[in-house]
């Protein structure tokens, strides 16, 4: 049988909302694959949590269903990667136990260390470093809080991990970390030599023995242990890969391992990539060292906090009735939401979104501005406050793309689209006619997980490069714009391009009350 092919790869995406795992064969079929999602934790305003246990369960759980489901013998898998969330600071002790819960990538309490770090190191010398800035979503940021705000656990501390190196860890019983985890987190991470800066580390007062070695994604970091392998259903010795961020997991997928590939992630955040070999960093945008080929290439980076979650918390705040229909029927909610927003014409009949429900990170890089609608009317009904919602995130890419061109990054076409809000005919509809580009989606990307297993793929030595993606056979669906709606979105965008500038200084007093 197929699915008992010595050739099986297991791909694991740990998500800011759940966890996803697959099993691909060589031919790029996906076998089986298994969701788990899980609850985000915000206990103060702007803090936002995971226990990093809830990681490791449900990749357990998500492995186990699709060797389970799929009938793969624990044998027949060749290799596995995992992706995640990133940054987060995962702090844990000798015994490999987590010492706090995980603050993430959109926790946003370092904001004194982040200012301290500004003014003590350099704002102009971490861009040129690091080919990031500064500000509290970067790792280092947070482990500085860690040492200041909890300094007896920072002493207990043996390693800090990212959540796809915690499971790592929890697999192999090693502490890694590859290099494009290690780019966001930033500050301390020399991106061209692929190696933590030690006059950095030192000068923040940190200890570089609590950072773990650094790898190339697709390394082999160690192998399925005894103990790992009774949890999971994998067999002991099964090769284990560094791993990845999510969103280059994601990138892997719909086939953007080539400069000038450019990709959207629509998942829990959005995020926009073009992946170049030169080290040209632009000001304002995200660089991560791209998992293909990850000692020369690199991904410069739009990426905007709140993409999917928007419509999740619509769903769980104001969609009870959707949410409790689709439990009892076994449908989506999120497809009932759509289709309310598909009843309203593009641009929500003049209601705006600014979707800095968290913060924001690219363009603007600011941890207290907040959500905003404007517009507002007794004629908008419900289904415009969804649309709107919607079409914010395409606005915010928009900005990000706008801003990378005029730094003179080439974006080829057509974008391949992929993950979350993207399996929505009408929201990559709503992005595409936004952008004014072409995009590409195939349902069957697989997203993260498949990126997962063809890293893992490489690193056992199953594929001989990165591009042998482009031999599956995806079944492609090309995305025009529609020319109808582009004055009606041209002209609401240049409205959203005002609403930040015009209600930035609002939002620093506005966070002081809270």
């Amino acid at each position: 049988m197929r699915a008992r092919s010595r050739h099986i790869l297991i791909g694991c995406d740990i998500g800011t909302s759940g966890t996803k795992a697959a099993a691909v064969d060589e031919d790029g079929t996906i076998l089986a694959s298994h969701y788990k999602e899980y609850a985000l934790s915000v206990p103060r305003p702007g803090w936002a949590e995971h226990h990093p246990d809830v990681y490791w369960s449900a990749v357990v759980m998500t492995i186990s269903a699709i060797l389970e489901t799929a009938k793969i013998h624990p044998k027949a898998v060749a290799g596995i990667s995992i992706s995640g969330l990133s940054p987060a600071c995962i702090l844990v002790d000798e015994q490999g136990n987590p010492l706090t819960s995980a603050h993430i990538w959109m926790d946003r309490r370092g904001m004194a260390e982040s200012e301290w770090i500004s003014h003590q190191v350099g704002t102009s010398r971490i861009q040129e470093l690091t080919g990031n800035g500064v500000d509290p979503y970067y790792g280092i940021v947070k482990l500085l809080w860690e040492a200041r705000h909890r300094p007896e656990v920072y002493r207990r501390t043996f390693k800090t991990l990212s959540p796809s190196g915690f499971a790592v860890l929890k697999l192999t019983g090693h502490c890694t970390m590859d290099y494009s985890n290690a780019s966001v987190m930033g500050i301390a991470f020399d991106i061209q030599r692929r190696r933590w800066d030690a006059g950095i580390i030192d000068e923040l007062d940190l200890d570089q023995g609590k950072l773990p070695d650094l790898f190339s994604c697709d390394r082999v970091v160690g192998e399925v242990t005894k103990d790992a392998a009774e949890a999971t259903g994998l067999a002991s010795g099964t090769p284990v890969v560094a791993g990845t961020v999510d969103c280059n997991a994601a990138w892997l997928a719909s086939g953007a391992v080539n400069p000038g590939d450019s990709s959207l992630v629509m998942g829990t955040a959005g995020i926009f990539g073009v992946v170049h070999r030169e080290p040209n960093f632009a000001d304002g945008m995200m660089t991560i060292v791209h998992t293909a080929n990850s000692n020369k290439l690199y991904t410069t980076v739009a990426a905007i906090v709140s993409c999917g979650s928007i419509l999740r918390y619509f769903r769980d705040e104001f969609g009870h009735v959707e949410k409790t229909m689709a439990e009892i029927t076994g449908t989506n909610p999120y497809d009932a939401l759509t289709r309310e927003a598909g009843r309203v014409r593009a641009g929500a009949d003049g209601l705006v979104v600014l979707p800095y429900f968290m913060g924001e990170r690219t363009p603007v890089w600011d941890p207290v501005a907040r959500g905003v609608m404007v517009g507002w009317s007794l004629a908008h009904s419900r289904h415009h406050i969804i649309r709107a919602l919607m079409e914010a995130p395409a606005y915010a890419i928009r900005d990000n793309v706008e801003r990378m061109e005029r730094s003179g990054i080439v974006i080829g076409e057509p974008v391949t689209m992929s993950e979350g809000g993207a399996a929505s005919a009408l929201w990559r509809q709503i992005m595409v006619d936004v952008l004014g580009r072409e995009a590409e989606f195939s349902g069957s990307f697989g997203g993260a997980p498949v990126g997962n297993a063809i890293n893992a793929g490489v690193g056992v030595g199953l594929f001989p490069d990165y591009n042998m993606v482009h031999r599956w056979d995806r079944g492609r669906l090309l995305i025009q714009p529609n020319e109808a709606v582009q004055d009606v979105y041209d002209r609401q965008f240049r409205i959203y391009q005002e609403i930040y500038p015009r209600l930035q200084s609002l939002f620093p007093p506005l966070s002081d009350v809270l």
